[in-house]
């Protein structure tokens, strides 16, 4: 079965196995995300002026209201307080409220990097002193780990701890802080200078920001994510107490990269969600629009962006699902303890960049085209096209830049082939996934015979983005075609879509398998192609949407 351990859908002599679908929520679990999305329609974006101007109080308050609903306690363990959530379920709420995407950060933070570092790591002491506060919403917090010197190269950090007497003095700025200017506490990364208890080095703090010697700067002007808060937090012998040290001294680059899967994996699909708002505003636009005498979602090129879109979102969603599940599936098998849950996140590391890269893309991608559809009224600030595209672009950025997310990727896989987690050998098939499978495992291994497997591996970093995008795709089209060989109220437009997915993946890998193969001097491995007619796949894929008034499928 394909979804045991991360990393495995590659491997050629697996079969996949079942995998978890939006189809499997139940009614309870529907109503919940039906409660966030109202929340968000009838309190959130009405109030998108005042939340953009940074109006006082205005993002506080809508913090309390999600806090009445219990929308800051999905994660956390129930003993504090918190729902513990199965993941794909967080991820549905959290999607749910993606409309106003300023407001979703704020509520995905404190969800995720802001209360998670505790969860996982805190002793019992700390997470009886901190949960119960993040789980109500009275406190919030928010991760300090990027610095103005060191973004991608967060190990480079120089923010410093010394230990005084029965406290610690830390200095130094964080920067690009989400969540600062409304956080109570923020999880800040620092090296301890001189061994305590026999140990120094990268290590986080749990710091509160009313502790002497922490300030903020000014909230940043920025493209998009305008009501979100985003600060310098700074410390000039800032003086915490020494137990509030998380997890152990020199050990916070666990910390940091393990809560990043989390955060790459809720990125991506709440990007997803936004997708699907930027969708739906360019057709109710489209629809309602008349030129030359007939709807403007009518019209053959518009109806190309619209199929497109929907394709692209349903394999998304797809690979999300099946990969929230597959990674609550191993923390359930644990027994959901912050131990099970972190290896899980560890294990399937590769899935949670997938998912960033292709939720951020797909958002990025879909924004755009939503822009165009609406025209020139696309282009003025009134209408909701403009601010999905300036609030899309942060998406790419920011948990890992979608750069080292590729690079990431082909680390990750090298590391479970060492470990002997899963193979890469395989015969040729004519089945295009499998095709796909053995084109990158050949790519793959030749990259390996020519680099090696030590630090000079990834070295070539453009023959790395090859190897991710093509494991991006086969994940995307694999998840797709799962998802609709199972759905239980399978339509005709389920099996175009799964088509259109796995046709345009295959010219993709193919491309991209036949560059490397170039670049590495080896013969290009084939990759078999479905008979597909892609525009008249697409144009199908259309009409469902364009008659059913929104992004469903």
């Amino acid at each position: 079965m394909s979804d045991t351990h991360g990393g495995a859908f590659l491997d050629p002599s697996q079969a996949p196995g079942g995998i978890f679908t939006p189809e499997d929520f139940g009614a309870e679990e529907q109503a919940l995300f039906d409660t966030a999305r109202r929340f968000c329609d009838e309190q959130v974006w009405p109030q998108l002026a005042a939340i953009e101007a940074k109006a006082p109080g205005v993002l506080e308050g809508l913090m309390r209201q999600a806090s009445e609903l219990g929308l800051t306690m999905l994660d956390l363990p129930e003993e504090h307080g918190g729902l513990d959530l199965p993941l794909p379920v967080s991820m549905r709420v959290l999607e749910s409220t993606a409309r106003e995407q300023s407001f979703m950060l704020t509520l995905m933070v404190q969800n995720g990097i802001g209360s998670l570092p505790v969860a996982l790591f805190g002793s019992d002491a700390q997470k009886a002193a901190w949960l119960p506060g993040f789980a109500s919403g009275e406190l919030r917090g928010c991760y300090c780990l990027t610095e103005p010197g060191s973004g991608s190269d967060a190990l480079a950090a120089r923010t410093t701890a010394v230990l005084d007497g029965g406290a610690w003095r830390l200095t130094g700025t964080k920067q690009f802080i989400t969540n600062a200017g409304i956080a109570d506490v923020g999880f800040v990364f620092a090296k301890v200078q001189d061994e305590v208890d026999g140990a120094s080095g990268f290590t986080c703090f749990i710091v509160p920001f009313d502790a002497p010697g922490v300030s903020l700067g000014a909230e940043e002007h920025k493209l998009g994510m305008d009501g979100s808060s985003t600060r310098q937090v700074i410390l000039q012998d800032a003086r915490i107490p020494r137990e509030h040290v998380l997890g152990q001294i020199g050990r916070g680059h666990v910390i940091a990269f393990n809560i990043l899967n989390n955060g790459r994996y809720k990125l991506g699909g709440t990007a997803l969600g936004s997708a699907k708002c930027a969708l739906d505003a360019a057709l109710d636009y489209a629809t309602g629009r008349k030129q030359f005498g007939q709807s403007v979602a009518d019209f053959g090129m518009i109806r190309r962006k619209i199929g497109q879109a929907a394709a692209d979102i349903y394999a998304a969603e797809s690979a999300i699902y099946r990969a929230g599940g597959a990674i609550d599936a191993l923390a359930n098998a644990g027994g959901r303890a912050a131990s099970a849950k972190l290896s899980a996140l560890q294990d399937f590391a590769l899935e949670c960049s997938i998912a960033k890269i292709a939720g951020s893309e797909l958002l990025g991608r879909v924004a755009d085209e939503s822009l165009q559809m609406f025209g020139g009224y696309g282009f003025l600030e009134e209408y909701p096209a403009a601010k999905y595209l300036r609030d899309a672009r942060i998406a790419r950025i920011y948990e890992g830049t979608n750069e080292i997310n590729r690079i990431v990727m082909p680390r990750t896989l090298l590391k479970k082939l060492g470990a002997g987690e899963l193979g890469l050998a395989g015969a040729a098939s004519d089945d295009p996934l499998a095709s796909m499978k053995l084109a990158h495992a050949v790519c793959f291994s030749a990259a390996l015979e020519q680099h090696g497997s030590g630090k000079g591996f990834d070295v070539d970093q453009e023959l790395m983005a090859h190897l991710a995008d093509m494991m991006t795709a086969i994940y995307l089209a694999e998840s797709t075609a799962l998802r609709v060989a199972r759905h239980p109220r399978r339509q005709a437009v389920h099996a175009d879509v799964a088509l259109l997915v796995l046709a345009q993946a295959t010219t993709q890998v193919a491309q991209l398998a036949a560059e490397a193969a170039t670049h590495l001097d080896i013969a290009a491995p084939a990759v078999a192609r479905p008979a597909a007619d892609v525009m008249a796949l697409r144009q199908r894929v259309a009409a469902h949407v364009v008659d059913a008034g929104r992004c469903t499928l």
